[in-house]
């Protein structure tokens, strides 16, 4: 496909390329043209070479929507969603009109209602999947399987060590396949049929294999999702949905209380099987279930959802790319590089996992991520640690949903006012230095109505944690295939505190969990410094982009600027 600027009639009348690109594999219509004219609205034309014929779609919109000066010649759009004519005649309210304004208001709200309330039971469901281990240790799980030493800590650990291998490569499988609503539910029936297949383990060597594939199934999820949700909302639309789809996690933290609570009380023994043996089969049914339907009712990408109309679509379309002032393609890094660099070269996964790996600013973000992720890690003995306190099964089950309850809603309050304000480290603080605090009140004391009340602030570093990804997706927008290595990548990292922790907080260290509650504490003030760095960071790069220079291939002049 090859694009072009026809000039306005004041300047030359030769067509000035924008983009060649004559592999078949990647223009399946043959080489096309592609003209934008210099007006209010642009028009894009798109010429068969075969038959010299043209269909023209109208995309309304503002020179200054795409540009904020006047080298249009230098625009990268890639209009693959033409093809076919998809667009064709399709017209749009002017950029920044009421009636443009109301149009993607309805339709972020029709994106949210598709989105969200599935990503949130899906994720819920994850999380109690990865995590039910410990409810089902409260019941007889140690002794059915006759665990000893740290044979429990291993079985908990052993999943995240799948969990981080098959991080990189999924996200990868994912952007490439491009169909989300496919492969996420998929790797969902796989976990769940897991799952299920806990309760018929014997010992501890079946109990320690199946935890290991589980990770493996899981590891598609959190890190995909992300990605997903970055190619439907701008930067400043992402943390708050982030925040109430990484809510569903929280939800599941109180809600898992309840739930064991439930089946350790009142399943013992039915046919034959232990109480614990319930819980996996129960929660992995329901797993299954909800896949499912996922499958039906999640949408792929902007482009090719169907339920969507083509003004819509279109939209959606536009918006991704007005986010950064480029289209949201493997085949551009800027808004010149890919006027001149084969679109192939973008398309190869290692390549952009390479492109993630030596980004400054990705390592930032991973040390950042990492870190908060050491002090999250309680969340893998969070019940062991209130069953400390001394009271008796169904309290401690019951004991746990709190923290999670308070956690999930301030959570959502925090990444709702970082949207609206537009700030990321400031909000980003907040969490560590609460859990922090819960840290040290756990250290020096052990009564245990100040222990249980430091719990309640022991789970608000889980406030930085959606915010944390939604600063990374914006900071490192595209390409596509680069921002997908990076979440993976950067989830990696944020993955392996947990299978660190469970051994920190060994049997035998209870009540006080010195070492456990010591190791924690430094790690969230060096979450703290991290974030305070990358800000540093993103404000002198931003100082660059403000003198009109480039970064990442991200020109200064289309108005970007990173998130501070």
């Amino acid at each position: 496909m090859s694009l072009y600027r026809t000039p306005s009639a004041s300047s030359s009348s030769s067509q000035i390329p924008l983009l060649n690109n004559s592999d078949p594999l990647n223009d399946p219509l043959g080489a096309d043209a592609v003209s934008i004219h210099d007006t209010d609205d642009l028009s894009i034309s798109v010429f068969d070479d075969s038959s010299k014929s043209s269909s023209f779609a109208k995309i309304p919109t503002s020179e200054s929507s795409i540009s904020t000066d006047n080298e249009l010649d230098l625009l990268d759009v890639n209009l693959k969603t033409l093809y076919g004519g998809q667009f064709e005649g399709v017209r749009l309210p002017p950029k920044g009109s009421a009636e443009r304004n109301e149009m993607e208001r309805k339709l972020k709200m029709k994106i949210d209602a598709a989105i969200l309330p599935i990503v949130i039971a899906m994720y819920m469901l994850n999380y109690l999947d990865r995590n039910n281990i410990a409810a089902a240790k409260l019941g007889s799980l140690v002794e059915d399987l006759n665990l000893t030493g740290t044979q429990y800590s291993s079985c908990v650990s052993i999943l995240f060590v799948s969990y981080t291998l098959m991080q990189v490569p999924s996200n990868l499988i994912l952007e490439k396949v491009g169909h989300p609503s496919i492969y996420l539910p998929a790797a969902m029936v796989i976990w769940g049929l897991l799952s299920m297949g806990t309760a018929l383990v014997k010992g501890y060597r079946g109990l320690l294999y199946i935890r290991f594939l589980i990770g493996f199934a899981e590891a598609a999820f959190y890190p995909g999702t992300v990605f997903y949700l970055s190619c439907w909302y701008t930067k400043y639309e992402i943390a708050k949905r982030s925040a109430i789809f990484v809510c569903g996690s929280w939800i599941s933290g109180a809600f898992s209380g309840f739930v064991a609570y439930g089946v350790l009380e009142n399943l013992e023994g039915t046919y034959g099987l232990s109480a614990w043996r319930w819980l996996f089969l129960i929660e992995g049914t329901l797993t299954v279930a909800v896949a499912l339907i996922a499958i039906r009712v999640l949408p792929n990408l902007p482009a090719t959802t169907r339920w969507l109309s083509k003004e819509e679509a279109l939209l959606s379309v536009l918006r991704m790319f007005e986010d950064v002032g480029q289209q949201d393609d493997d085949s551009a890094t800027s808004s010149v590089s890919s006027s001149t660099t084969p679109p192939s070269k973008f398309a190869s996964a290692m390549t952009g996992f390479v492109m993630a790996v030596k980004d400054p600013k990705v390592l930032n973000i991973l040390q950042m991520m990492f870190s908060l992720a050491m002090t999250g890690g309680i969340n893998t003995v969070f019940p062991t640690i209130v069953d400390s306190l001394g009271f008796s099964r169904p309290k401690t089950l019951l004991l746990t949903a709190p923290p999670w309850i308070l956690c999930s809603i301030t959570s959502v309050i925090n990444s709702f006012h970082s949207d609206k304000t537009g700030e990321r480290c400031m909000h980003m603080l907040w969490g560590p230095c609460l859990s922090l605090f819960g840290f040290l009140i756990c250290i020096f004391t052990t009564s245990t109505f100040l222990r249980y009340i430091a719990m309640l602030f022991l789970l608000q570093i889980y406030n930085s944690w959606a915010l944390g990804f939604a600063w990374m997706a914006t900071t490192v927008p595209r390409p596509p295939i680069k921002r997908a290595a990076a979440v993976a990548f950067v989830n990696i990292g944020a993955n392996i505190p947990n299978i660190i922790v469970p051994f920190l907080f060994y049997q035998g260290s209870e009540p006080k969990f010195y070492l456990g509650f010591g190791v924690c504490a430094l790690f969230a003030v060096l979450g703290m410094l991290g974030a305070l760095g990358l800000r540093s960071n993103l404000r002198r790069l931003n100082a660059t982009l403000q003198m009109g220079g480039k970064v990442d291939g991200l020109d200064g002049k289309t108005g970007f600027r990173f998130i501070l």
